[in-house]
């Protein structure tokens, strides 16, 4: 009997410890002031779902970037766009098409404290191989200094030819950092690439390190996303495309592909600011000093009446949460006549879901192009549910058929363009390291609109009727991934 009465104390204890734990972590949630989506999505995990939905909430429930690298983070950002910002010649007269295109200029100076350039040419890329060619390129010719910033480094083919274009540069004393996401680019790192690298004089970093440790300090799917590269402070690429080829795939099972991307080269002051968010990022993870922001800013001539206009918009945990979030749905606001938007995951949170709604009801003609084919199918299934809203407010929705289209861009009214790395869902919004390029230039937007047209023009049309026949059983399982959509 008193076994029997031990054994029955401890299971209400473990029951009483269980609920007493979730409800508390319920209530931080109510009053943690996220948004009503995902606080009620971690309600439901919590209370049905008993010890997963602990588990779950400790591990990727908070934007917990970790103490020591967020007060490192900041203590570099306090300042470094404000030392930097006297090499810019910023000003609001920089924008100079429309008040629509200040208004937009102001939130993003506001919310990433980075203000829009004028005099940069660009080159938009949309083939993986010439974006290569070109980068290889200007690392050859690069005189001081070249940072890449990668979320994934691919291991073999034409990314190890950059690897080579790097050892040659740090050869002949030009200082080279390479920075990659420790979980996308888990295999780079393990690989005789990066040791290559290493031996040749090149300084090789992860961000975010994945590990135990970490795990009870930080959110371990908090990732560092961007794509960037940066020559001699002069020249910098930016966009969807990682440090890869056609070739990439996920995993050697995967079937999706080819990955279809769009970047673009910048030459003018926007690859200073590029050059700032490396910079920010390098230290965060190294702690090598930046004591000379003039080292790295070199003068560049600037073009009074010439050249592109370009905003550099980062954002990501910690500093700048909820930066791109909040420019893009400004920018979706602008429109009087045409967005178009490619993304290869559409999971937006109310706010955007709404903004878009009411545009195309206000009579914007609004065009999303997603793939046909995903990667991640709990992601197509969450996305494909957020598709029928958007067919009932008359949206075009496309589906590309070439590929796992891979693009990260938005064109508004033919005159402003939007190319990055954040995708059109709440990870890249809220949770990961992304940089997001605004553009006021009308010839350029109409160059990626050229791009998209043809992206339009290798998918097909989903036809809001074949939508409304799908079956219960999918379209239940739809619904519930929608639900989950605050957590992916």
């Amino acid at each position: 009997m008193p076994g029997m009465f031990d054994v029955g104390l401890l299971a209400f204890g473990l029951f009483a410890a269980d609920w007493l734990i979730r409800l508390g972590l319920v209530v931080r949630v109510i009053i943690g002031r996220r948004s009503v989506g995902a606080s009620l999505a971690w309600i439901v995990v919590l209370l049905f779902a008993p010890v997963v939905g602990i588990v779950l909430y400790v591990l990727i429930g908070e934007r917990r970037l970790g103490r020591r690298r967020l007060r490192r983070y900041m203590a570099l950002s306090e300042g470094l766009e404000r030392r930097a910002a006297r090499f810019w010649q910023a000003g609001e007269d920089w924008t100079t098409d429309g008040e629509t295109h200040a208004q937009i200029a102001r939130i993003c100076t506001a919310v990433a404290e980075i203000p829009p350039l004028r005099g940069n040419t660009l080159r938009l890329f949309g083939v993986a191989g010439e974006l290569l060619d070109s980068l290889i390129a200007d690392i050859d010719a690069a005189e001081h200094a070249c940072h890449l910033l990668y979320y994934i480094w691919m291991v073999g083919s034409r990314p190890d030819e950059v690897g080579e274009a790097l050892v040659r540069a740090a050869g002949r004393g030009v200082r080279c950092r390479v920075l990659v996401d420790a979980v996308g680019s888990k295999a780079f790192l393990r690989s005789p690439v990066a040791r290559r690298l290493r031996d040749g004089g090149v300084h090789v970093a992860a961000a975010l390190p994945a590990n135990p440790v970490r795990m009870i300090l930080a959110r371990l799917d908090l990732r560092n996303h961007r794509k960037i590269a940066v020559i001699d402070g002069r020249i910098a690429y930016a966009g969807s495309q990682n440090l890869a080829d056609e070739t990439f795939k996920v995993s050697l099972r995967s079937t999706v592909g080819p990955w279809i991307d769009a970047s673009v080269r910048v030459e003018g002051p926007a690859a200073q600011a590029l050059n700032v968010i490396f910079l920010r990022d390098w230290y965060a993870e190294t702690r090598e000093p930046i004591d000379q922001i003039e080292d790295f800013l070199p003068q560049i001539e600037r073009l009074a009446e010439r050249g592109s206009t370009v905003q550099v918009v980062p954002s990501g945990p910690g500093i700048t949460p909820a930066a791109i979030h909040r420019a893009v749905l400004t920018t979706i606001y602008s429109a009087r006549e045409e967005i178009i938007l490619t993304t290869p995951y559409f999971v937006p949170d109310e706010a955007m879901r709404s903004a878009i709604q009411t545009a195309s009801m206000r009579g914007v003609r609004v065009t999303i192009v997603v793939p046909r084919r995903s990667n991640s199918p709990l992601v197509a299934l969450a996305g494909r549910a957020h598709l029928d809203d958007m067919l009932g407010a008359g949206v075009r929705v496309m589906r590309f058929a070439g590929g796992l289209l891979h693009a990260k861009t938005i064109t508004v009214d033919r005159r402003l363009a939007l190319i990055g790395s954040a995708n059109f869902d709440v990870r890249s919004f809220w949770l990961n390291f992304e940089t997001t390029l605004f553009v006021y230039d009308t010839d350029f937007a109409s160059t990626l609109r050229w791009l998209q047209t043809s992206y339009i023009e290798q998918s097909d049309e989903l036809d809001p009727r074949t939508s409304r026949t799908r079956s219960v059983w999918l379209r239940g399982l739809e619904g519930t991934a929608r639900l989950l959509g605050p957590l992916l």
